[in-house]
């Protein structure tokens, strides 16, 4: 709805300048920009002006005096201003002057490109009235002027819907699963596809919502695939729509909809753009945190051997706890996602062990209470060294949380019950099972059916009852041979 539109950016900020520049060329905008009043009023001077953003604190005018300036060599341009302060009295003067809008800073692109869709659309909207009155009936002209709001308004709204559903997706779900039943809601069509681009050029079927029949190889002309790969340009044939979904100026796939014999193609196209960029860009941001997190467990892996080096004991513990947490887990029905971040933080449960002192952490006797109360501060140590990484930081509260108790005498902060995350409370019995099953220097392990004895006789004090209890029903399917492998300790 904005490319091509001229817009005036001026902030004496060069690097804020820069940044909504570039925003507003990458949205096909053409730019002209001013660090000062004195520039901006010379731009105005001199070329058309559609739409100004304008500081409101520039060093030689006041930016509500440049917005009387500029409307009076723009009469109609849009003006948007922007600020750090958040006054009412600015607020309401700069409305007075004639600003259409007031947005603070940092700026929200999202919400600077829904601000701009509607004054553009109300500029539209104007010339369109006034060049409609002069031909048509006045009430005609309204009635259609109307229709046409409340449709802008239904698509400006489906917008929105489309962009909080794309930035709802979660790092545990099928993007592209996501993107057809995004497609489906916005264009309100019962069935779409998804087909990669395969390296001579050939469109292999990945995913349909809901699952339809669609051939797995999509055959097209020559002249509609060069337009789709190459020229990266949708291609409507036979109702319905192919739109090619891009990455780094490569066409990753194809997002096949059936539209029928609609008349609002025009709808539909800008609809199913919006869904595709948006998630196209979900797709650099997914890369980007997986090569990120990848960096992460290579340092947490270095972490890890330098602990495994000091005690042998803690590598096959920690392995063993991830088993038994995960199994734990399934039989009480916790979602995907948060099995991942289980996974995550039982193998690394243990991390903060870098921080004990060789003389504790290695004792082959009993440690005395002022030797106890420096092991105890693993847990803090640990979800330390894991809250540095940002994507970490859930797993970090809940190795920082494993070592509480159900009855709230645990440490290191004395929560209790449901205070006490989910995950952690599975990792702690997880965590005392292997412990009092597995010889130390200072003691030999327990047998099996007397470490569930304790655990059961434990539930509702250190330990969650309910988590006991899955407990107890996963070891009764690994002997009853329900599920194979379950432990390996």
């Amino acid at each position: 709805m904005i490319e091509g539109k001229r817009i005036l950016v001026v902030d004496d900020d060069p690097d804020v300048l820069s940044l909504l520049s570039d925003f507003l060329v990458l949205n096909g905008c053409e730019v002209s920009k001013g660090l000062n009043g004195k520039q901006a009023l010379k731009i105005a001077e001199n070329h058309e002006i559609e739409i100004a953003i304008l500081d409101i604190g520039l060093p030689d005018m006041d930016g509500i005096a440049l917005i009387e300036e500029i409307r009076k060599r723009q009469p109609f341009c849009g003006i948007v201003m922007l600020t750090g302060r958040q006054d009412v009295e600015t607020v309401v003067e700069a409305m007075r002057r004639g600003a259409n809008d007031f947005l603070p800073k940092p700026v929200d692109f999202e919400r600077l490109l829904l601000t701009l869709f509607r004054i553009t659309f109300e500029r539209d909207t104007y010339f369109a009235r006034r060049d409609a009155s002069a031909e048509l009936d006045h009430k005609r002209t309204i009635a259609a002027l109307d229709a046409e709001l409340r449709k802008k308004v239904e698509e400006l709204t489906m917008m929105y819907r489309i962009s909080n559903s794309v930035n709802a997706i979660r790092i545990s779900e099928d993007i592209f699963e996501k993107i057809l039943k995004i497609t489906n809601d916005a264009l309100r069509v019962e069935r779409s596809a998804f087909y990669f681009v395969q390296e001579d050029g050939r469109l292999l079927l990945y995913r349909t919502v809901p699952k339809t029949c669609f051939e797995a190889e999509l055959r097209l002309k020559e002249e509609d695939v060069r337009r789709l790969i190459s020229q990266k340009r949708h291609v409507s044939r036979g109702g319905e729509i192919l739109f090619p979904l891009s990455l780094k100026g490569e066409c990753l796939g194809v997002v096949r909809v059936p539209i029928g014999k609609r008349k609002d193609i025009e709808t539909a196209l800008s609809l199913l753009k919006v869904v595709v960029e948006s998630c196209s860009i979900q797709i650099e941001n997914r890369m980007l945190y997986e090569s990120l997190f990848e960096s992460v467990l290579q340092t947490l892996g270095s972490l890890i051997s330098a602990i495994n080096k000091r005690d042998l004991y803690t590598e096959g513990h920690c392995l063993r706890v991830t088993e038994r947490s995960l199994a734990i887990a399934q039989n009480m029905a916790v979602p995907e996602h948060d099995r991942d971040s289980l996974r995550m933080a039982a193998s690394v449960h243990d991390l903060g062990k870098v921080g004990v002192p060789d003389s504790v952490l290695l004792k082959p006797g009993r440690l005395t209470e002022e030797e106890f109360n420096l092991m105890k501060n693993h847990s803090v140590y640990g979800e330390q060294i894991l809250s540095r990484f940002e994507i970490l930081s859930r797993e970090a509260r809940i190795v920082r949380s494993h070592h509480e108790r159900f009855d709230g005498r645990g440490y290191p902060d004395g929560l209790k019950a449901e205070e006490i995350p989910l995950l952690s409370r599975i990792i702690a019995v997880a965590d005392a099972f292997d412990a009092m099953t597995t010889d130390r220097p200072y003691r030999k392990a327990m047998t099996e059916q007397e470490a569930v004895r304790e655990i059961k006789r434990c539930a509702g004090t250190q330990f969650d009852p309910h988590v006991v209890a899955a407990f107890q029903q996963v070891l009764e399917d690994a002997r009853d041979g329900r599920e194979k492998r379950v432990f390996q300790g």
